[in-house]
């Protein structure tokens, strides 16, 4: 890489522009996110609304029939990488 940074990442991540929903615990409302990119250790993902994110909470691509259970690794309020636990 040529722009000084280490690679950190286990997994090779590949672009997505799939919609999600971040479905958190108990009876906190759902958040709608686009999810960006996409490995086989984690996420990130882009908000679409203001909401109380939590740390676990299970990701729901609607158009995949997929649901995984995840953990914020870092957030800059609007986007958020988060690992599949």
């Amino acid at each position: 890489m040529g722009n000084g940074f280490k690679e950190r990442r286990r997994s090779r991540r590949f672009p997505t522009k799939l919609e999600g929903r971040i479905v958190p615990r108990g009876d906190a409302p759902l958040l709608e996110c686009v999810v960006c990119d996409l490995s086989e250790t984690g996420v990130r993902l882009a908000l679409c609304e203001n909401g109380e994110l939590p740390l676990e909470f299970e990701l729901e691509i609607p158009d995949e029939g997929a649901r995984a259970s995840v953990r914020v690794i870092w957030t800059n309020g609007r986007v958020v990488g988060a690992e599949f636990i």
